[in-house]
């Protein structure tokens, strides 16, 4: 299909499912809106490592014409992910950005917000009540591990959500040998997920985007889930080897936690996600690939 008289490439048939093979849905993308490269954290495993460019000029205009010009195609945004680098340190921008989408208008989109949820900026920003849901990297349970991933200290009211809906939260747990790598390690962060309030977390195997995450790789398939007290199988996905996912149910004291597993073994596997900047609107995650 074409927007802005190029061709994107869209998703056009679901995951496969066991032995059975995805079917034909109605055309569709996911719209990552990267507001920033910069962050107040420095984890080695992210693809914006090392920038500390917090701000940019943001065409928000362009954005909307961007999603003016999908639904005319009668292509549907999945979802629009508000991402960085950490949007919080943009924090006034995504605010213009979430006044613009505004569910009058855009009720049909649903906006997500990517965070480490470590600033007070990022507390404040998790109450804007626009947010159809919330990713919050937390990728260990011990704060002084934490603090050693992100290089830098993690306060203490990281895992408080004052205002916040938590109904809206899944926390987003990287896979990492020496951090999170085990059966155990897992069963500590689901309990600590549990006692937060916080009902699904996810569970996520590193890109090979750099030296780091190829020498600190755990795959999802390393982890025995159904070794782990209290955890049941659910279901399993895929789109072929470049994306793979399980989900099971944690189900302990009668409390109910979802949990999700993903593996995303090809870094360039999300052709069918548009980009955009505040400048650019690119096909996938790599520069080279310019549609507006």
């Amino acid at each position: 299909m074409k927007i802005f008289n190029s061709d994107i490439l869209i998703k056009k048939t679901s995951c496969n499912c066991a032995d059975l093979p995805g079917h034909q849905i109605p055309p569709s993308v996911n719209l990552f809106v990267k507001v920033t490269k910069g962050c107040n954290a420095h984890c080695a495993f992210c693809s914006n490592a090392g920038c500390q460019s917090p701000t940019s000029l943001f065409d928000i205009e362009k954005m909307i014409r961007i999603i003016y010009e999908l639904k005319s195609k009668g292509i549907i945004v999945n979802r629009m992910n508000i991402t960085g680098g950490e949007p919080s340190v943009v924090s006034p921008l995504v605010v213009r950005i979430l006044d613009a989408i505004d569910k009058e208008h855009f009720d049909d989109v649903h906006l997500h917000l990517n965070t480490n949820g470590v600033t007070m900026q990022a507390q404040d920003l998790m109450q804007h009540p626009r947010w159809d849901s919330i990713s919050v990297s937390l990728h260990h349970y011990d704060v002084n591990r934490l603090s050693d991933l992100y290089g830098c200290e993690i306060p203490a009211h990281l895992l408080h959500f004052t205002g916040v809906d938590k109904q809206k939260i899944n926390f987003s747990c990287n896979l990492i040998k020496g951090y999170i790598d085990n059966k155990e390690e897992v069963r500590k962060m689901l309990d600590l997920t549990l006692d937060t309030g916080i009902r699904r977390i996810g569970f996520v195997a590193l890109m090979p985007v750099n030296s780091f995450c190829k020498e600190h790789f755990i795959d999802i398939d390393d982890i025995p889930f159904a070794e782990i007290p209290h955890v049941y199988f659910t279901g399993a996905k895929d789109r072929g080897t470049d994306c793979k996912c399980s989900n099971y149910l944690y189900n302990k004291n009668l409390r109910i936690l979802e949990i999700y597993m993903r593996n995303y073994a090809n870094p360039q596997y999300c052709e069918s996600s548009l980009v955009y900047d505040g400048a650019y609107l690119r096909q996938g995650f790599y520069n080279n690939n310019i549609i507006y």
